[in-house]
C-alpha cells in the first residue's frame, strides 16, 4: 500500500493535483462528480476528472451541467465502450469493455497531465487502476458509491466464497446474515440477470482490490444512517475510511437562473399531492411493466410526474386520461424538494435513495437490479419510510399499482402518517450529516491526508 506521510508544514504545501476516474455509468458518475464539486474551490487542490468523449458531451449538454469552477477540469479519452444509452441492453459486454479497454487510454492521459497527478481517486469497481497507479508510483483512493450495508454484505459473500460455503447457484437462496440488526438479504437479491453464478462471484471479487492496495476508502454514506454496517466495516478493514455522504448535488440547489416548465406544473398542485416516478436511467423495465405502471398511475387519480425517455409517453398534455405529466429528464433533487411532492416511486438506486432521504420524501420501492433490492429492504424494513410496489408473490398489474399508489398517497392514512413522520426524522439526520462536524469534517480529514503528500 502506498503511504502518504503526515507533516506539520501544511502552510508550505504546493497545490495537490487529484485525478478522478469514475466508473462510466450514471449511478457511479453522479457521486464522483458531486465529490469533485465538494473539492471545487478548496485551497491547494486541483482536480482532473477523466471521462470518455461520450460522457464529456453528456455532462456538458445536460440541463444540469457540471457547474465546476476553474480548479476542476474535465478531460476525455476516446469512446472505447458501448454507449451509455444502451449499456443496459448487454451489461456483461459493457463491464468487460470497462475492465479491459479503459486502462490504456486513461494511462496515456495520466502521463500527459501537466502538472502530473499526485493522487488518483477511482471508483471502487475499477480494478485495473491498481496496476495503472503502481506503474506510476501514485497512491490510489477508492470511492464506494453504494451503501455501507451492501459493502458489508459483499464482504460476507467473499468470506462464504473463501470458506466454500456458497451454493452452486442462485436457487440455494442462502441468506447473508451480515448484520444482526438489519433485514438480511439473500444471494438472489444480488442476481445480475446472469444465469451463471460464476459471473456474480467474479463480479464481487473485483470489488476487493481496495482492501489491500488503496490508500483509503471514501464512502457516500454517514454513520447515523448505517451505523451497524460501518462498525463492522471498520472492525475488519485496515485502511482509513472517510464517510463524506450523502454525495448528492445539494450544493447546486440555490444556483439556477430559470426553472423548467414542469416546475410550474408542480407549483399548481397542492402540498404533498404529487407522486414523483423515476426508475433510473440504466436498466429499462419491460414495455409491458411500464404499461401496467402507467395505467395504474392513471387509474389512481393521483397527480404524478413521471420521468421516461419513451417518446410515446412524453406528450404536452401528459398521459391521456390521467392527472400526470411525463418528462424525459428532470432535476431530481430539486423536484423531490418541491412542496407538492409527497412520494417517490423509485428503483432504489443508492443515489436516488439518498436524495429522497435528504428531501424527507417517503418511497414506493420497485427494485430492478443488483444493490437495489438490499437498498429497498433498508427503506421498507429498516428505516420504515416506504412500501413495496409489489410483494414477491404478486404480479405487477395496473390494478395493483393503482391500489398501492392511492393508499400510499393518502395523507389521512395512519400508517402513511407514521411513515411520513419517520421520513422527516431521516431528513433531519441527513441534513445534520452535511453540517459542520458531520460528513464535511470527514472530507476535510481526507483532504488533510492527501495534501500532506504535496508538502
Amino acid at each position: 500500500m502506498d503511504s502518504i506521510h503526515p507533516t506539520e508544514a501544511a502552510a508550505a504545501c504546493r497545490t495537490c493535483h487529484i485525478a478522478a476516474i469514475p466508473y462510466p455509468g450514471r449511478g457511479h458518475m453522479n457521486p464522483m462528480m458531486n465529490l469533485c464539486r465538494l473539492l471545487d474551490g478548496r485551497d491547494n487542490i486541483t482536480v482532473t476528472v477523466i471521462v470518455t468523449d461520450e460522457w464529456l458531451n453528456l455532462l456538458s449538454s445536460e440541463t444540469s451541467p457540471p457547474n465546476l469552477k476553474s480548479n476542476v477540469q474535465l478531460r476525455s479519452i476516446p469512446n472505447v465502450l458501448p454507449s451509455e444509452r444502451s449499456r443496459g441492453d448487454n451489461y456483461t459486454e459493457f463491464m468487460n469493455a470497462v475492465f479491459t479497454k479503459m486502462s490504456e487510454p486513461v494511462g496515456c492521459l495520466l502521463d500527459g497531465l501537466d502538472p502530473p497527478a499526485d493522487v488518483v481517486v477511482a471508483d471502487a469497481l475499477l480494478l485495473w487502476v491498481v496496476d495503472l497507479c503502481k506503474q506510476r508510483n501514485l497512491p490510489v483512493v477508492a470511492l464506494w458509491t453504494e451503501s455501507a450495508s451492501v459493502l458489508w454484505a459483499l464482504n460476507t459473500f467473499e468470506r462464504l466464497h473463501a470458506a466454500g460455503q456458497l451454493p452452486a447457484d442462485f436457487s440455494g437462496h442462502k441468506a447473508l446474515a451480515y448484520l444482526p440488526n438489519v433485514s438480511t438479504p439473500r444471494l438472489a437479491n444480488f442476481q445480475m440477470g446472469a444465469t451463471d453464478f460464476d459471473i456474480l462471484r467474479s463480479f464481487v471479487r473485483k470489488y476487493y482490490w481496495f482492501r489491500t492496495t488503496a490508500h483509503s476508502l471514501i464512502m457516500s454514506s454517514f454513520d447515523e444512517l448505517e451505523s451497524s454496517a460501518m462498525d463492522e466495516i471498520r472492525s475488519e478493514f485496515s485502511l482509513p475510511i472517510y464517510q463524506v455522504g450523502p454525495l448528492i448535488p445539494h450544493m447546486l440547489l440555490p444556483a439556477i437562473p430559470s426553472l423548467p416548465d414542469y416546475f410550474s406544473w408542480l407549483d399548481s398542485r397542492p402540498k404533498s399531492s404529487v407522486l414523483y416516478v423515476s426508475l433510473g436511467s440504466f436498466l429499462p423495465i419491460s414495455a409491458s411493466q411500464m404499461d401496467e405502471i402507467v395505467a395504474g398511475l392513471a387509474g389512481s387519480g393521483i397527480p404524478f410526474l413521471l420521468v421516461s425517455r419513451d417518446s410515446k409517453l412524453c406528450r404536452p398534455d401528459g398521459v391521456e386520461g390521467s392527472a400526470g405529466l411525463v418528462v424525459p429528464w428532470c432535476d431530481q433533487l430539486r423536484v423531490l424538494r418541491h412542496p407538492s411532492v409527497g412520494g417517490f416511486l423509485t428503483h432504489c438506486g443508492w443515489n436516488s435513495t439518498l436524495e429522497a432521504l435528504y428531501a424527507g420524501v417517503p418511497m414506493i420501492a420497485f427494485p430492478l437490479f443488483w444493490d437495489q433490492e438490499p437498498n429497498s429492504k433498508l427503506v421498507v424494513e429498516e428505516w420504515g419510510i416506504g412500501r413495496r410496489l409489489k410483494d414477491k408473490d404478486e404480479n405487477l398489474t395496473s390494478e395493483l399499482t393503482a391500489s398501492k399508489v392511492k393508499r400510499f398517497m393518502d395523507l389521512d392514512d395512519e400508517e402513511s402518517k407514521c411513515m411520513r413522520d419517520r421520513s422527516e426524522k431521516m431528513k433531519e439526520i441527513c441534513w445534520e450529516a452535511l453540517n459542520a462536524g458531520g460528513s464535511s469534517q470527514n472530507l476535510q480529514g481526507f483532504l488533510d491526508q492527501i495534501t500532506n503528500k504535496c508538502c
